[in-house]
């Protein structure tokens, strides 16, 4: 039997740049577009991330949206 650590994702490095600015997204609640890689796009407002995930809030509500960050191409913040 293999330990806690063999069934965890990689490293989440919050000295990099892309998730300082995910993080500074999500506390300022910006409106995101997230184009994925099949060319099909999501919108929301970022809740949290991690290791694997994005989480988004739809603008209208309801359930949070997850989004692998692998299926990811572009993200980019939405004008008010």
């Amino acid at each position: 039997m293999g330990s806690s650590m063999e069934n965890r994702g990689s490293l989440f490095d919050t000295s990099q740049p892309g998730i300082r600015l995910l993080q500074s997204w999500i506390r300022s609640r910006t409106n995101l577009a997230v184009q994925l890689l099949d060319g099909s796009s999501v919108n929301g407002i970022p809740r949290w991330v991690d290791s694997e995930y994005l989480a988004l809030e739809p603008e209208a509500g309801g359930e949070l949206l997850l989004v692998a960050r692998q299926a990811m191409a572009l993200i980019r913040p939405l004008l008010s």
